[in-house]
């Protein structure tokens, strides 16, 4: 009975494996209890003695293992992190106090006294836990989105095949002799002019005195259809009357040089698209109803898919000409879109995140855009001319073009992906990561580090 290992043990025992053996031997041995308890007590004690001073490492971890392998569940692993940190400082201390009691020698109040004295400490300890369980949580979380958008992104159509199906869909209702109403179309138009006044700096005056002179020009060109159908009672306007339109609202939308021009053409475009997506019955001339019907919801789809992924494909394109850099631009043209709550509001949350990792990017990435920034490559300059005069300079300009080039290219990659996935009908929102791998690594950590005070 003596020849246990104890070390395990005393762990999974909360240091009281001596006193349990030293009761056990005391019930069977050959003499009295107390003859048997003292000595079998003793016995155990001086052989943790010896093991813990002839081989520490190995005993020490044999200890720390037995107390984690012990199935206690519900140790501080719900709430927000402070909650958490809260809870698992209390029990952790608590914990530690159990065993430093247990490990204890002597009388109840020595025993206390040691109680006491381990408590805090594995208090301390106890409220940093949480924070690694929720470093392991963010890390599995990023690790499982990733992988979500890669695959949500793989074998995406352009923009220009969307849009050659979304018209293929269209051609269908036409085909079906269906036609927009004049009085929808100027309804939405009217919609689109409201908008641009209140949300944008938009100059209505056309020509190349305008503030807004793309912008300007589609609105004409709707304003002109209006009239042209207003005139005539028996007018209806064609889809393909409505993708031009689009077309022109693109050159605005494309001119990063004018900023207000910008956002007024991305606005239009948004509200034709919002116009076509949402077509009903009561929006067309006479036509075979149930033909539209039948064709519409997946035309509608397209359509949609298509506007977003033409939004993603202009951010980026306009994005390329800051002279920032293009890892600065696209981060700012993502992020610009979703400070836009209308912009924003047609992707799912699963998209919106999926563009929030663009624009905030990994910790490495953050490293890279600093480094490639104006700062970041001065400083590489700089640095190289301080240790190798006019040819380390050189060389720091160098290293400095590289690390710009290096950070577009991995920006350009992950605003790539987000059209990908966007183009395949993106993410309605994205997995969740378990949260029972961050609560069992906190619980044997908890546990641990209270058979690692109880050592003390």
């Amino acid at each position: 009975m003596l020849h246990l290992k104890l070390e395990p043990k005393q762990g999974v025992s909360f240091g009281t494996m001596d006193e349990v053996v030293g009761g056990l031997y005391g019930a069977t041995g050959p003499g009295t209890f107390g003859q048997n308890y003292d000595y079998a007590t003793a016995k155990m004690r001086e052989e943790l003695r010896r093991g813990r001073e002839n081989y520490p490492v190995t005993t020490t971890g044999a200890e720390i293992a037995g107390a984690v392998s012990v199935p206690v569940g519900g140790l501080a692993s719900t709430g927000t992190l402070p909650v958490r940190m809260a809870k698992s400082a209390a029990m952790t201390g608590a914990m530690s106090g159990t065993y430093g009691f247990g490990a204890g020698e002597g009388g109840f109040g020595p025993r206390m006294e040691n109680a006491y004295s381990v408590a805090p400490m594995g208090a301390a300890i106890g409220a940093g836990i949480p924070i690694a369980g929720s470093a392991l949580q963010a890390l599995m979380q990023s690790r499982m989105t990733a992988n979500a958008i890669k695959r949500g992104a793989r074998n995406a159509p352009s923009s220009d095949e969307l849009r050659a199906m979304g018209n293929a869909l269209y051609q269908q209702v036409d085909d079906a002799g269906v036609q927009i109403a004049p009085q929808a179309f100027d309804r939405a138009r009217g919609g689109i002019l409201d908008d641009l006044r209140a949300n944008t700096g938009f100059d209505e005056l056309p020509g190349p005195g305008s503030l807004t002179p793309n912008s300007a020009r589609a609105n004409q060109i709707m304003s002109e259809a209006s009239a042209r159908m207003g005139a005539d009672p028996t007018a209806a306007l064609p889809f393909k009357a409505l993708d031009q339109m689009r077309r022109q609202a693109g050159a605005a939308a494309g001119n990063v040089a004018n900023k207000t021009d910008q956002q007024a053409g991305m606005r239009i475009i948004e509200g034709l698209d919002d116009f076509v997506k949402n077509l009903g019955p009561g929006d067309v001339v006479a036509g075979d109803i149930a033909a539209l019907n039948q064709a519409i919801p997946k035309a509608r789809e397209t359509w949609s898919r298509m506007s977003k992924s033409q939004m993603i494909d202009t951010a980026i394109a306009a994005g390329e000409g800051y002279t920032s850099g293009a890892s600065s631009g696209i981060r700012n043209q993502f992020a610009s879109i979703l400070r836009d709550k209308k912009a924003a509001g047609r992707f799912t949350e699963g998209e919106r995140a999926a563009m929030r990792r663009v624009v905030n990017g990994s910790i490495p990435e953050q490293l890279l855009n600093l480094a490639s920034g104006g700062i970041g490559q001065l400083a590489q300059i700089g640095g190289g001319g301080v240790a190798g005069g006019i040819p380390g300079a050189f060389a720091g300009a160098g290293a400095a073009a590289g690390t710009r080039k290096l950070a577009e290219g991995v920006t350009r990659r992950k605003a790539e992906t987000v059209r990908g996935l966007v183009a395949n009908g993106g993410l309605q929102s994205l997995p969740q990561a378990s949260t029972a791998l961050r609560d069992l690594l906190q619980r044997r950590l908890q546990l641990g580090t209270a058979a690692m005070q109880g050592q003390r």
